[in-house]
This record gives C-alpha cells, sequence and structure tokens, in this order.
C-alpha cells in the first residue's frame, strides 16, 4: 500500500487530467498524421512551429549521428572570397580557367568521384572556356566520375503528372540551359550532367532533397539526376553501378512520357523527397574533426587555391568525393544546421545519399508505430509536468533517441519520426485547447473559457 505523500504511479496515475477532451483531441491529432502529408503539414503555422523543436534536436545530435551513419568521405574543395578576390575580374564569378586547372589536378590524385557545383550553362567572356572545353575532351575513361551542373527553369506537374504535352507548348518550363561544353562531354561514360536544386520546406528551410528533376530535351521529357543520386549509383561497397542508373532515369522518364516502366532502383522508393539528415555542419575540419573513420576525416574543408599551390595533401582526395563550390557571394540556403553554401549543403546530401538511397526503408507499418510511441510518449508528458520541465524531458527523450536510432534506421526514418511526432503534439495541444474553450463557451463561462484552470489538488 502506498504511504500518504509519497510518490506513486498510482497517485501520478489519478490525477492525469485525462478528459474527453484529451481523448478527442488525441484522435484528431492521430488521424491529421496519417492523412496529411508533409508538404500539407509544413503549412500550417503551429506544425512548422514544432518543426523548430526537431531542427534543435538535429543540432544537438550531431556527433552522435555521425558516428552511427555510414556515409561516404567528403572533401569541399571551397572557392573562397580570398580567391575570388585573387582570380576574378568586375564580373566576381570564378574563372572558368580556374575551374579547369582544378579538375584536372585532383582527377590525377584518385578520388572516387568529383562534383563541379558551378553553372556551365552559357558562355564566358575571358576566355576560360577554351581551357576547360579541353579539359572536359580529354578527360580520361579511366579517370573518375566527373559531375558537372546543368541549370534549367524548374518544372511543376499537376497532380496527375507530367506527360508528352509539357514540352510541346514551346514553354520554357524544365529546358535545360544551353552550354557550350555539350560536345565535349557528348558520348563520355564518366561525365555526368546533374542538377542540384534544392526545395525548402514552407519557413524557408531546405530539410529535404531532390533526388531529380525534369527537363525538356529534344522536345520531350527526360530525367536530370541530383549528384547524389549518381554518388548513391557509383561509388561505395553497395553502388549498384552506372546501368542501374541509366535504367532508372530512363523509366522515369517513360512514366512521365505515358509509357510502362519498371523501377528496379533504388532500394528505398520513397527516397525521392527524403528528409537530409545533416552531419556536416563546421565550415572547416577543425569544427568536425571527432568525425572520423578507418580512412581519416570523414569530411574535410580545403581551399581551392591551396589545392592549386599543391599545399594540400593527396590524402584529402584519394578514395574520397570531391565537392568543388563556392563559398562565397549570395548562394546561401537556410538549413538545421544554420546558413550553408549550397555546396557544402550538398556535401551533406553526398555523404548520406547511399545509406538511404541503397538501404531498404524500415517497413511503413513499423514507423508509424514508432512515430505513434514517440508522440503518445510526448503527450504523455507534456500533460504530466508542468511547461518548462516538459520541455527539457521531450529535449532529453528525443536527443536518446536521434543518438540511438540510426544504429538500427534508415537515417531519414529516425529523424523523420521525431519530426512528425513533434508535429502530432503540437497539433495535439493545440487541439486539445481549442476543444476545452469550445466546451466551456457552450456551458457559458464566457470570458473564463480561455483562462488557466486552477487545479483542485487535494
Amino acid at each position: 500500500m502506498s504511504e500518504p505523500g509519497r510518490f506513486s504511479l498510482e497517485k501520478l496515475a489519478e490525477e492525469l487530467p485525462l478528459r474527453p477532451a484529451t481523448f478527442l483531441a488525441g484522435f484528431l491529432a492521430l488521424l491529421a498524421a496519417l492523412i496529411l502529408s508533409r508538404d500539407d503539414i509544413s503549412e500550417i503555422p503551429e506544425m512548422v512551429e514544432a518543426k523548430f523543436g526537431y531542427d534543435s534536436q538535429l543540432r544537438a545530435t550531431l556527433k552522435n549521428r555521425s558516428i552511427a551513419t555510414a556515409g561516404l568521405p567528403v572533401t569541399f574543395v571551397a572557392v573562397d572570397d580570398a580567391a575570388l578576390n585573387e582570380w576574378s575580374d568586375a564580373t566576381r564569378t570564378t574563372p572558368r580557367t580556374k575551374i579547369a586547372e582544378l579538375i584536372a589536378g585532383i582527377a590525377g590524385k584518385g578520388p572516387s568521384l568529383i562534383f563541379v557545383d558551378f553553372d556551365l550553362a552559357g558562355t564566358s567572356t575571358n576566355g576560360g572556356d577554351v581551357r576547360l572545353n579541353d579539359v572536359l575532351e580529354k578527360y580520361a575513361k579511366d579517370a573518375p566520375p566527373l559531375l558537372v551542373t546543368r541549370s534549367l527553369a524548374p518544372m511543376e506537374c499537376p497532380e496527375d503528372g507530367c506527360g508528352p504535352q509539357a514540352c510541346s507548348g514551346g514553354g520554357t518550363a524544365g529546358a535545360a540551359a544551353s552550354s557550350p561544353f555539350e560536345s565535349a562531354i557528348s558520348g563520355k561514360e564518366n561525365i555526368h550532367w546533374v542538377s542540384s536544386v534544392v526545395n525548402p520546406d514552407g519557413d524557408g528551410v531546405v530539410r529535404r532533397w531532390r533526388l531529380w528533376e525534369l527537363q525538356c530535351r529534344n522536345a520531350a521529357l527526360s530525367v536530370l539526376p541530383s549528384p547524389q543520386l549518381v554518388a548513391a549509383a557509383l561509388v561505395g561497397p553497395k553502388a549498384p553501378g552506372r546501368g542501374k542508373l541509366d535504367a532508372y532515369l530512363q523509366a522515369l522518364g517513360d512514366q512521365h512520357n505515358a509509357r510502362d516502366a519498371r523501377l528496379e532502383w533504388p532500394e528505398n522508393a520513397g527516397a525521392r523527397d527524403a528528409l537530409i539528415p545533416f552531419l556536416i555542419g563546421g565550415a572547416s575540419q577543425l569544427q568536425v574533426s571527432d568525425w572520423m573513420s578507418k580512412d581519416g576525416f570523414r569530411y574535410e574543408r580545403v581551399r581551392a587555391t591551396s589545392v592549386l599551390a599543391d599545399q594540400v595533401a593527396d590524402t584529402a582526395f584519394k578514395d574520397r568525393v570531391v565537392v568543388l563550390g563556392a563559398s562565397y557571394g549570395s548562394d546561401k540556403l537556410k538549413t538545421p544546421l544554420g546558413i550553408m553554401a549550397g555546396a557544402a549543403l550538398l556535401a551533406n546530401a553526398i555523404a548520406v545519399a547511399p545509406s538511404i538511397i541503397n538501404e531498404r526503408p524500415n517497413h511503413p507499418i513499423s514507423r508509424m508505430l514508432l512515430t505513434l510511441m514517440l508522440a503518445i510518449l510526448y503527450g504523455t508528458i507534456a500533460k504530466t509536468l508542468r511547461a518548462i520541465p516538459a520541455a527539457v524531458v521531450i529535449a532529453t527523450v528525443s536527443y536518446v533517441w536521434l543518438s540511438l536510432a540510426t544504429f538500427w534506421l534508415n537515417p531519414a526514418d529516425a529523424v523523420d519520426t521525431v519530426s512528425l511526432a513533434l508535429v502530432i503534439l503540437g497539433a495535439f495541444l493545440a487541439m486539445e485547447a481549442a476543444i476545452e474553450i469550445a466546451l466551456d463557451l457552450i456551458k457559458g463561462e464566457g470570458l473564463a473559457a480561455i483562462m488557466r484552470k486552477k487545479s483542485s489538488g487535494h
């Protein structure tokens, strides 16, 4: 028998404010979570606010998740302000002669893949096109895969999908910008055009990637892959290879052109709009030096000027994905880990791509059950404790979950369960308050309906 005044689970259960409004609000919150998509949820202000809790947990568990998550080793070769001041003319753009020198120099140092995050559409006025065209034409067949960026106008398809008619109207949507390097790249098996389009959520923060984009080529729809999709296909111990990548892109194109097609890859069919479990938050190697693997630093950031001056050891490139991009100017994006250069964001996506794309996702029912269990736990905590201690306990539970879950869950699934559980919690609390206010108004309590009720303690 419990002694009076002492803590007991029986007493705690008795004092939980489990009114009919609580059960109704919980049911509605769970129903909304099952019906609405993330896009729908991101447009609801209350849900967007809940995501900030998720972002905080993502930042707090950065070190733990980096240990648990299998990822590709990445080196970011940054063209920074100092390089731009040294190289550039009045256009304030990276000279293509320097891009050509970096590609030629890095390709000989044994990287597993090189991604050039500079738009190669249009012509330059300083003669750099000739040098870069020469490097691309002479790019050896046994050189590492080279990904080059093509800009294109965004194409938004209706709910029933784009069809062949999308490219027959002469519009600009989905039209790929022309490049002077088309002929130099044409026919080369190890050079790939890619799209680096990103898709912010409703609050302007980039949390997801886009694996591919539709484009209009020769009056027909085709598919332009993202760098992370190509990296997952070509790099890593479970990489399926170029054949699987080509078949996947062809099948996607066939589907949108109203032809029968079968998608056999990726293993994760839901990877199209997956959350990015950001692992690279630091601007320099010093800030992520504890993220180590048996092959050394999983992420390094080196200056492009140091690379051209041969001041960077070959180990920074050997068997690593090299992302060549800018860290200057306005190409900055909001992420859960703060403002990032576009190339740094894509380095995050590439680093985790195989663990999301090439791994079979957890079963939808198991993900749903885990999410509901977390949401119920959050709701119980919120109803048992006052606001500040409840927030601390929920944050601690989320931290432990995100730190441990990636050992047995797909990384994107682990972070998504927390995100959606927080959304359900926010919806539950908001609905419960609204129902209680409505019931009190029906009872004729007037202004008292919106006042905090005093506890009926013993």
